[in-house]
């Protein structure tokens, strides 16, 4: 067993495809297949089943524990490498990043350049999930550094704040909150939430709902008047200096701290220093 077979279980077991194994990882299919087989003579029992019927796979219970175990130790062994290289003061690798919509559209692109400016030999992996995502991934060990926009859940995550925000209800003047559609964010999503709070205390059920994955949608249905919806203060942008736009009372939606989670105890190094560059933007 070694790094590369467990690197080639791992894209396995997400891609649940040999071919797209081989591409992600930039070898062969047979090598791929040569990987699995010397993972399972080494541990006696077979991590995946074959359907020759349609051509998939599924992950047996011992393929599960094998895949599990596998992305610590390739987490632990990035942490590693980078502490070896900060003894010979070099900064290298590749930093995984997942942000919530609001964070990725309205800061992260000054946060990477200014990061890659300051370590012209460090890549990032930048993706965009909502909050619930995000955790996940970090618990998982599919990303490396996560940048939310509300409380985390796990007791595994630490969280050190880097930003405020604050959630405003806005629509088009004409639009009666009682009578308009609302348009909602995904599930998951803590700006939903934020606004199903709030309809609440407003005791006000939505006639209709439309529901999107994407804040700069939601700011285009508002500017066209589809209907009413929650959105940053960074994001609303020109919409709350426009007589065109009204915001409706969210004195009780409290501010809300941006704030970067990492595994406890197990911040990489890269992580570390884009929380110490960034902590201090705000």
């Amino acid at each position: 067993m070694n790094f590369n077979e467990l690197k080639t279980f791992v894209a396995l077991v997400e891609t649940k495809h040999f071919t797209k194994t081989a591409d992600r990882l930039y070898i062969s299919q047979p090598t791929v297949s040569l990987h699995l087989k010397h993972l399972e003579e080494h541990f006696g029992q077979s991590l995946i089943h074959r359907h020759t019927f349609n051509k998939t796979i599924e992950i047996s219970e011992a393929g599960w524990i094998v895949y599990r175990h596998a992305k610590e130790i390739l987490h632990q062994a990035i942490r590693l490498e980078q502490e070896m290289d900060e003894l010979e003061g070099i900064t290298r690798g590749t930093l995984r990043i997942a942000a919530t919509h609001t964070i990725y559209e309205a800061m992260l692109e000054e946060m990477i350049h200014d990061f890659l400016l300051a370590y012209p030999d460090v890549s990032v992996d930048a993706r965009v999930m909502n909050q619930e995502q995000v955790e996940q991934a970090l618990l998982h060990y599919e990303i490396d550094l996560g940048m939310v926009e509300g409380l985390h859940r796990s007791h595994q995550i630490e969280a050190v704040p880097f930003a405020t925000d604050r959630l405003r209800i806005i629509g088009q003047h004409q639009l009666v909150p009682e009578q308009a559609t609302w348009i909602y964010r995904e599930e998951g999503s803590a700006a939903r939430l934020a606004l199903e709070t709030w309809l609440q205390t407003q005791a006000i059920v939505p006639k209709r709902i439309i529901t999107v994955y994407s804040n700069r949608l939601i700011k285009q249905l508002i500017k066209n008047g589809t209907g009413i919806s929650i959105l940053s203060e960074r994001l609303a942008g020109s919409l709350l200096e426009s007589e065109r736009f009204q915001t409706h009372d969210d004195s009780q939606i409290d501010p809300r701290l941006f704030q970067f989670i990492t595994l406890k105890g197990e911040t990489t190094r890269l992580s570390q220093k884009w929380i110490n560059q960034h902590s201090k933007s705000e």
